[in-house]
């Protein structure tokens, strides 16, 4: 852009015959580029170079589209007014509630609300300002969520002011501007799925760490019984030696007895 901008400004200071002094200034700040031009005389050509460079640069400001947002197709589709047009979205791999939930929001965020249609497989949003799309009238809105196999389709009817349903030849303004905002929603279900893909597995990783923490606690439970059966084996050694010294004592006790009931039998048997 600095490179055009440079073009720009030598072609007008050459077919400018009474501009004495042109200057181009290019300084960096914040990692920002600044263009600087000064201009002794005609003010207006000044003005002329800072207007076309700033209508270059527009293009580079353009919000790139999303490599996630879904392809958005046109084409009449039947619902209980008859056939007509409509933009039909896939949304891949999503969940129809996610989607239904979603949706209904985000209808809400225009200050208006899905209801059932009697007798019909739409819901149908009256009298919704989308500025973008219906400037300063107001549209009717019908849409159809339904499952296939994995996927969700969305389907969308505008119905404009004038009675028409929206389409880009008619309406191609808004009708880009409508494909927008469906490709938009299919970011922002993407991003929901994978939200509660990574919910899912944190819940996941919760229920290992979980785990985890459990065989901690019994393996230091178990160690904690070792040590206290080595303790109670100590103890029982110790308990043991014990036992056989007392058992030592009492067999001279023993002896001890026997003789004494030896003597007392021999004087018993003394006495005629």
């Amino acid at each position: 852009m600095i490179i055009i901008t440079n073009l720009i400004v030598q072609i007008l200071c050459e077919k400018c015959q009474r501009m004495t002094f042109f200057e181009k200034f290019v300084s960096k700040k914040n990692n920002d580029i600044f263009l600087t031009f000064y201009a002794k005389r005609k003010p207006m050509r000044f003005l002329l170079v800072v207007f076309v460079s700033i209508v270059l640069a527009i293009p580079s400001f353009a919000q790139k589209k999303s490599e996630h947002a879904p392809k958005v197709e046109e084409g009449t589709r039947n619902m209980y007014q008859g056939s007509k047009n409509a933009l039909t979205v896939t949304l891949r791999d999503a969940d129809d509630k996610i989607v239904e939930k979603l949706w209904d929001d985000l209808i809400k965020n225009y200050k208006s609300k899905l209801k059932k249609v009697k007798k019909a497989d739409v819901e149908m949003a009256e009298n919704v300002r989308i500025q973008s799309i219906s400037g300063t009238g107001n549209l009717n809105l019908y849409s159809k969520i339904e499952e296939q196999g994995d996927d969700v389709i969305l389907t969308v009817w505008f119905e404009m002011s004038n009675g028409n349903f929206l389409n880009s030849a008619e309406f191609p303004n808004s009708y880009k501007e409508a494909e927008e905002m469906l490709e938009n929603f299919g970011v922002s279900v993407k991003r929901r799925m994978v939200q509660e893909e990574l919910e899912d597995e944190q819940d996941a990783l919760g229920d290992l760490n979980k785990n985890l923490e459990k065989m901690i606690k019994r393996k230091e439970n178990l160690e904690k019984d070792i040590e206290d059966y080595k303790k109670r084996i100590e103890d029982a050694k110790k308990e043991i030696e014990d036992n056989l010294s007392g058992q030592e004592d009492l067999k001279k006790k023993i002896e001890e007895q026997k003789s004494q009931v030896e003597a007392v039998n021999k004087r018993l048997g003394d006495i005629q």
